[in-house]
């Protein structure tokens, strides 16, 4: 193809294609485009990258290009609904391209579709992974003296969906536990289908998948509501939750005696705070609050009183009461008879503790 604008028509009638009449008949047949790079083996459908496709004149609104750096998550286009399967009728399939070295074989097929509840029919009446391989292989692991083997909590709920597992499925080559839906697998393989094993990214293509016996049974016998079970290296299993778990209760009364202690220093600042207030100020000495107890009031630093409750200020404890305490002390004298901070039993846990000091 060359890198200009080009375009291809496909005519296509009824009458010189009777075996298109199935598709009036039966709706699980569908007519659909598929293009590739080669024709020669299995091809991923690949269209151009700057491609577009009209049947009759209208555009076809379909993604030609898949999912972003996923190559063969593109699908191949339905257009059977735009097209007009009757007598004599001629409809045009025009596709058109541009911006490409690349060759490309573009082909309209004829296909006769399965629905997702018939595939998983399918997965569910042919070869299983049966509990006593799955047994088997635990026991293998558990066994190996360079492998220290521990107990696994298996979900219930699919990865895809986060719905509970309705039929558990995995690929043949997947050597992990976990399973997913089998149903929810196939609807994603049809949005753009890459057939990854959504758990441990390996391939997980249509005939390599497998319903495990081991969780079905799991699934079977237990509640519906349950979500996860604990695994034994030895294969047992059981709806208790692991060790780990089964222990919040003590860990949840430590963490209620944390909180106790923790009760207890908040009460004894408190307490302390009785006695000496919380200072509404910036503090300038220690003997600032000798009146502040009761009324409410605190002298300035300045010496000035006010009646109105000054607005809560940070606490500088870097200064020291020597510096000011000269000016400060005839005014203590003179507003309060109670004793200076310099006395008071608390201003070694004021001083000792600053970062404990509510702000």
């Amino acid at each position: 193809m060359a890198q200009h604008r080009n375009s291809v028509t496909i005519p296509l009638r009824l009458s010189d294609h009777p075996i298109l009449q199935r598709c009036n008949e039966d709706k699980s047949y569908r007519i659909m485009v598929f293009c590739a790079s080669d024709d020669s083996g299995v091809q991923d459908v690949a269209f151009p990258h700057q491609s577009e496709l009209r049947v009759n004149g209208d555009e076809i609104k379909a993604n030609l290009r898949g999912l972003k750096n996923k190559p063969g998550s593109t699908r191949p286009v339905d257009i059977t609904n735009s097209l007009r399967l009757r007598g004599n009728y001629m409809n045009n399939i025009e596709f058109t391209y541009a911006l490409t070295n690349r060759k490309f074989y573009l082909i309209v097929n004829l296909c006769k579709t399965t629905s997702v509840p018939e595939l998983v029919t399918t997965i569910s009446n042919r070869r299983k992974i049966s509990e006593e391989s799955v047994i088997s292989e635990l026991n293998k692991i558990a066994q190996d003296p360079d492998v220290v083997a521990t107990s696994q909590v298996l979900s219930l709920k699919c990865p895809l969906s986060y719905m509970r597992l309705e039929v558990p499925c995995r690929s043949l080559s997947c050597t992990h536990l976990q399973c997913f839906d089998a149903t929810s697998y196939l609807q994603l393989q049809e949005q753009g289908p890459q057939w990854l094993c959504p758990i441990c990214n390996k391939s997980a293509p249509f005939d390599q998948l497998a319903v495990d016996g081991y969780v079905k049974i799991i699934l079977e016998k237990t509640s519906k509501s349950l979500e996860t079970v604990t695994i034994e290296p030895n294969g047992r299993w059981s709806s208790k939750p692991p060790k780990e778990e089964t222990s919040s209760r003590p860990n949840g009364a430590a963490l209620e005696d944390d909180d106790d202690d923790d009760d207890l220093e908040v009460s004894e600042i408190s307490i302390s705070g009785r006695r000496i207030e919380t200072p509404r100020k910036n503090m300038a000495s220690y003997t600032d609050h000798g009146s502040g107890g009761r009324d409410g009031h605190s002298a300035p630093r300045g010496g000035s009183h006010s009646a109105k409750r000054p607005a809560p200020a940070v606490i500088d404890l870097t200064l020291s009461s020597d510096d000011e305490e000269p000016i400060q002390r005839p005014h203590k004298r003179q507003h309060t008879g109670g004793s200076s901070y310099r006395g008071s039993s608390s201003l070694p846990f004021l001083s000792e503790s600053p970062s404990n000091y509510p702000s």
